[in-house]
């Protein structure tokens, strides 16, 4: 057999000259392609042309590094800048749990400064020709909306800014949708309406078009109890706010079909009622069916915007996700001829709030960036019991003299917790850090309550509808009686004694021990039987 000759070695002999030739060829024609589709590459990129036609999916901007901050202003306002070495600073914030006064003064804050939390406007025709016209002023004024924000934190003291989108194209979702829509609907978290409800919105869409209505849509109601409500359906009503209920579970809800207010639960038997309804409140707005109704759906990130289109058109079709942010563009969805549902991605607002935990239990930042956790757990433990802990997780925490209303510190239950999960970390001790992410999840998710009060209600009296000590206190103190009832029955009535090995010849009583015989009989019999069977009389 032959040896085969290797591809990339030149012949010899009388081929020698062609073989050269070929090769030189191919080496030729290579290196030419390899430089022609580097030009190709340099001129793309060059191009303006082929940056419009690249189209890469919108990325949600919320907090943003000072550094970070101050490079996006730069880059808004086309201007360039010197960097100079300074003395280097470390900053350190102490939290402390609020009190009731602390809350009082800073909801007068917020009502006080409540005209200037805007969010931007895009600008009208008139004052734009073209493309590039439009672009710098959209820039101009987003930078501008962005450092009145900046001065509005710096002059309020009490009041925190929630972090809110600094994206400038999603911002041009939300004014895309609003253009299109005729109905535009508000989905809100009912565990905290006002949170993630956006006064300006609403004036924003007034100002687009005459006749684009408001309405305000509170999801996830099932999270909440009958009373509470009751209490929130009673405020909104005498406050003038048109809302429609959702709930996903068939809940029963007393008293709650008033005027002004809707439940609807979104499941296949009762979609055609939302439906209409919707149909109902635009058929002003277009006469013979001219064109179909345009309803966009508006909100925070993960408050339920794409689940509740895909209850509507009882399929997925649109994408739904646990992480906020999983809509990027808005999409339209046809539900008939007549009823054209738009889906604006996830956007966060500014709005005010009382600290950076509050936030973080309300689901706004995220529990994976979080670093300081004692706040976000110790102002969780300011609302809800010891013993709600104690049930919801198995946890045996440290009793004390008061009863039900001891208090536990925050190192204590998340070491009770760590240990109970199995969270150690590297070192052996308890990992807290994981502990607390664990309990803002299960926040977040609704295992455990968490729901902001109407603002004449009383926060303590509205948690206590969840939690109800007197009915637990008394089921849990006859629980303690009992078990101590059975420990002094079973340790008093057990005696010390000595297990020894039983002989045959000497019948030994339990507890007693005897003289060994002299006798050359070794008495083996029995030796390997186990214990447990010798004394079976003695198991209880």
């Amino acid at each position: 057999m032959t040896k085969r000759r290797p591809k990339n070695k030149k012949p010899n002999g009388v081929n020698l000259s062609l073989g050269n030739s070929l090769a030189n060829y191919r080496e030729q024609q290579r290196l030419q392609f390899h430089e022609a589709k580097i030009k190709l590459n340099s001129e793309k990129i060059n191009n303006p042309i082929y940056k419009k036609v690249s189209n890469k999916n919108i990325e949600s901007v919320t907090q943003e590094t000072d550094l970070a901050e101050f490079l996006a202003k730069v880059e808004l306002a086309n201007t360039d800048f010197t960097a100079e070495k300074g003395d280097i600073r470390l900053k350190s914030a102490v939290y402390v749990v609020p009190s009731k006064i602390d809350i009082l003064s800073s909801v007068e804050l917020q009502k006080r400064y409540a005209e200037r939390l805007k969010i931007p406007r895009r600008p009208k025709k008139d004052l734009w020709q073209n493309a590039e016209e439009l672009i710098s002023i959209e820039n101009k004024n987003f930078l501008e909306w962005r450092m009145q924000l900046s001065e509005l934190q710096k002059v309020i003291d009490g009041v925190v800014l929630t972090p809110f989108e600094r994206n400038i194209e999603v911002w041009r979702q939300l004014w895309r949708v609003v253009e299109r829509s005729d109905i535009i609907i508000q989905i809100v978290d009912a565990r905290n309406p006002l949170l993630f409800r956006s006064l300006d919105l609403e004036k924003y869409v007034n100002e687009c078009e005459i006749g684009k209505q408001n309405l305000l849509l509170i999801n996830k109601i099932d999270l909440l109890t009958c009373e509470q409500l009751n209490i929130w359906r009673k405020w909104m009503y005498d406050n003038g706010i048109e809302a429609v209920f959702c709930a996903y579970l068939n809940i029963l809800i007393k008293n709650f079909h008033l005027l002004g207010v809707y439940y609807f639960w979104l499941s296949s038997l009762h979609l055609f009622e939302l439906i209409a309804f919707l149909k109902k409140r635009g058929h002003c707005m277009h006469e013979n069916g001219s064109r179909p109704l345009v309803v966009g759906l508006v909100g925070y990130p993960n408050v339920g915007k794409s689940s509740t289109i895909n209850r509507i058109l009882g399929q997925k079709k649109v994408s739904v996700s646990s992480t906020p942010g999983k809509t990027r563009h808005f999409q339209t969805i046809n539900i008939d001829s007549e009823l054209i549902l738009c889906d604006c991605p996830g956007l966060v607002m500014p709005s005010f709030a009382f600290s950076h935990s509050e936030m973080i239990l309300n689901g706004i930042l995220s529990v994976n960036h979080m670093r300081d956790y004692f706040g976000p757990i110790a102002l969780l433990q300011s609302r809800i019991p010891v013993h709600h802990f104690e049930k919801a997780y198995s946890l045996i925490l440290p009793t004390s003299k008061e009863g039900m209303n001891k208090t536990v510190e925050t190192q204590e239950l998340l070491t009770a917790i760590a240990f109970m999960r199995g969270f150690m970390s590297p070192s052996g001790i308890p990992d807290c850090s994981r502990a607390a992410r664990l309990l803002i999840k299960d926040v977040v998710s609704g295992k455990l309550k968490w729901v902001a009060a109407p603002p004449d209600v009383d926060q303590s009296c509205f948690d206590g509808l969840i939690y109800d000590d007197d009915v637990v206190e008394k089921l849990e103190k006859n629980g303690r009686e009992e078990n101590s009832n059975i420990d002094r029955e079973f340790f008093s009535s057990s005696t010390p004694a000595a297990h020894i090995r039983n002989m045959r010849s000497l019948p030994l009583d339990h507890g007693q021990v005897g003289m060994v015989p002299k006798s050359k009989k070794h008495y083996n019999r029995g030796k390997k039987e186990k214990l447990r069977r010798v004394y079976a009389d003695l198991n209880i």
